[in-house]
Formats: structure tokens, sequence, C-alpha cells
């Protein structure tokens, strides 16, 4: 029995809730859907296939075709009979022709099926080609969605420890004027408090990047209506090989195999004959005795056409055709190997993002306690300058570890969720 390789990933303990898409973050994906240029071109192509179908039924139908004609003809051969003023001229010099000609299709031993099916397989490529344009842009935008999560996240903290610098360049000019501190003192701490609020402008900078992204993405501007969070995407999903079907890739990659395989059914039936109903009537002259005289006629007959030796040209387009199978079967295995690897990567990250997540609030809660005592310490004349500003480095760090950590969680949820074919925005 053939084995099915498992990978079981384990959930994350959050609410569940937190498993459901914000509303405005599938807003913008359906609107990225309306606006994205790419996906409009796809969708556009899948018209044009559904058309191709459409021609090739098209083939099992009758095409009636009307003509005209006219020609002049010189020399025309005539008979000039002994001992009569009579001559006998068995072709018109002056030939017309006017009238209506139809071909019908009996019977092609499948040909034409085989087209159709080769045409209607196409078209389910360009649908799976299309869906999967439609997930990667629906997670390109979700990606932005979180990246303004952690930039507004790191404004916000940045906002705070310029607000406590603030309250510190204060403190130290109290201390300075009763002589409790040095110059150097409130030098220090203003260096540090423009290089805060430099940093500050660099996250608004990045922030504004990112709505520009998400802007072009669903040709909506943004400005500051979005506020994301860490509460979404939670990963908790078992994956196997049967459940990388839901994978737009691998969707793709099956229907390029079947779109292979239709080649080479229809490589096949280049072997098989054509039978045709051909009729036609109409007025021509030509017709003896007056050969000058329009007159009416009409033909009916059937043809049939029968390949014989085309130069080894069809053996070669079956052949090729067979390759062409053998290729989409290795693309679509390899599809899955790669998928198994970053489903183990991801879930990895994940694993590793959750432990230092958990470190990183056991340190914030530290490192606020430190500071709370360092700040009164230092009121007290306890400890010096060096030992506060310590401090508050310490418990800036420590919440810039917790949100990139939150980030990283979810930007590696994010990814497990996309490559269980996870559709958010529905």
């Amino acid at each position: 029995m053939k084995k099915i390789f498992i990978i079981i990933l384990s959930a994350i303990s959050l609410h569940a809730s937190a498993q459901v898409a914000p509303a405005d973050l599938k807003e913008m994906v359906q609107h990225s859907f309306d606006h994205y240029a790419k996906v409009r071109s796809m969708e556009t192509q899948q018209r044009i296939a559904a058309g191709q179908i459409e021609l090739s039924k098209a083939d099992r139908l009758p095409t009636v075709d009307g003509t005209a004609s006219y020609m002049h003809v010189y020399p025309v051969p005539k008979i000039q009979l002994p001992g009569s003023d009579f001559t006998f001229q068995p072709v018109p010099s002056e030939n017309v022709n006017a009238g209506i000609e139809a071909r019908q299709l009996l019977l092609d031993f499948g040909k034409t099926g085989s087209r159709i099916h080769q045409h209607e397989a196409e078209a389910k490529l360009l649908g799976a080609q299309t869906s999967e344009v439609k997930e990667q842009l629906a997670y390109q935008v979700a990606n932005a969605y979180l990246g303004i999560a952690y930039l507004n996240d790191n404004i916000t903290v940045q906002e705070a420890n310029i607000k406590l610098l603030e309250e510190t360049e204060q403190m130290v000019e109290n201390k300075l004027k009763h002589g409790d501190a040095i110059d150097l003192d409130l030098l220090n701490t203003r260096v540090k408090l423009e290089s805060y609020r430099n940093k500050k402008v660099d996250y608004v900078n990045a922030l504004r990047k990112e709505l520009a992204t998400l802007e072009y993405y669903t040709g909506d501007t943004l400005q500051d209506s979005i506020h994301a969070s860490f509460e979404w995407p939670v990963a908790g999903v078992v994956l196997a090989d049967e459940g990388f079907l839901n994978n737009s890739t691998v969707k793709t990659a099956i229907e390029k195999e079947n779109v292979a395989s239709m080649g080479v059914e229809f490589a096949k039936t280049q072997y098989k004959p054509s039978l045709f109903l051909d009729a036609g009537t109409g007025y021509k002259n030509g017709f003896l005795p007056d050969v000058n005289t329009p007159k009416f006629n009409y033909n009916a007959g059937v043809s049939l056409s029968v390949p014989i030796f085309h130069g080894k040209k069809l053996r070669t387009q079956e052949r090729m055709a067979a390759q062409q199978v053998e290729v989409a079967k290795w693309n679509t295995q390899d599809v899955k190997n790669n998928l198994r690897k970053e489903v183990i990567q991801q879930q990895s990250e994940v694993t590793a993002s959750k432990e230092r997540l958990l470190t990183a609030e056991a340190l914030l809660q530290q490192a606020q306690r430190a500071l709370q005592l360092a700040q009164s310490r230092y009121k007290n004349g306890v400890i010096t300058y060096l030992d506060l500003q310590n401090a508050q480095t310490s418990m800036l760090e420590a919440q810039l570890a917790k949100i990139q950590y939150q980030y990283q969680l979810s930007i590696s949820s994010l990814a497990l969720l996309q490559l269980n074919g996870n559709e958010f925005w529905r």
C-alpha cells in the first residue's frame, strides 16, 4: 500500500475568533481582484479560451459560402461545319458563375471532439492560473496588512519611549539645577531623544510605503484607515499529500498535466480519416447546346480524407505530446516536494517564534519592573544616570523584540495558510 506522507502541524493556542480574517482585509482583497491589472488580464484570457472552445465546436456545423465569378477566355475553340454558315462553339468566351456551396462534416472519428477536449483543458488551466494569481495577490495584500500592524506597533512604542525620555529630560534638568547632575547627563538624554525621534520618522516613512503598496494592489486611497493587529492569522492546520490539492500551485500543475494528456489524445486522432458531405447550387453558363445562357445547376456528394504518409510528422507529434505529459508530471511532483519542504520550514519558524515570544514577554515584564525601580532610585540619587539609561534601553529593546517576534509568528502562520490553500477572503 502506498504510504502517504503526513505532516501534522501543531495548533497555536489562541482564541478561535482569531482564525477569521479581519473584515477590512477581506474587503481590500476583493478590491484588489477588481483592480489589479494582471488579474483582469487573466480573466480576459479566460474569455478568449471560452471563445476558442466555441470555435472548435463550430467545426461540427456546416459551412455555407456564396460564390460569384466572371472570366473572359480568348481564344475559344470553334468548329465551322463544312458547307454551312453554322459555327459550333463548345465553351463560352464569357464565363459567369453564381451560387452557394456547402460542406458538412459527417464523421471524423473523434478528431473534433479531441480538439474540443484539449481547448476545454486549456480553459481550465487558465482558470487555475487565474485563481493562483488571485491567491498570490490576496496573500501579498495580507503581508502588507501585517506589515502595517508591525510598523504601527513600532511607532506606538517609539512614541511612548520619546515621551519617557522627555520626562527623563525634565528630571535631569531639575537635578542639574540642584547640582545633582552634570551637563553630560542632559546632553546624553537629548542625543538619545533625537535618535528616537529619527527612528520614528523611519517607521512612519516605511508605513507610508506600505500603504502605497496596498493602494497599488487595491486601487483605494487608504490613508490611516487601517488598524491591523497580530490577532490574525493563526496556524493550526493538518497537511498531507492529499491536502496539497487545495494549494493553487498544485491545482495549476495538475491542470497542466491534463492539458498535456489531451495533447496526446489529439495527436493520436490525426491518424484517423474524415468524411464530408459537399453540395452546391446556383447559375452558370457553359452548358450545351446554348453555352452562353446561364442555367440552374446543383451538385452533391461525399469526400473522404485518409492520412497515409506525412513524413513521420504525426508520429513525432505523438511522441512529443507524450514527453510533455512526462514533463508535466515531474513538475507536479517537484511542486509537491517543495510544498513539503516549505511546510516543515514554516512550522519550524512558528515553533521558534512562539518560544521567542514567550521569552520576550517575560523579558518585557522584567524590563518594565527594572525601569520603574531605576526611575525611583535615580530620583533619590541611589543610582547614576548611566544605570537609568541602561534600564530605558533594555525596556525599548524588549518592546521591539516582542513586536518583532509577533510579526514573525504572524508571517509564518500566514505562509502556512497559503501552503494549505486557505482562501481567507471568502
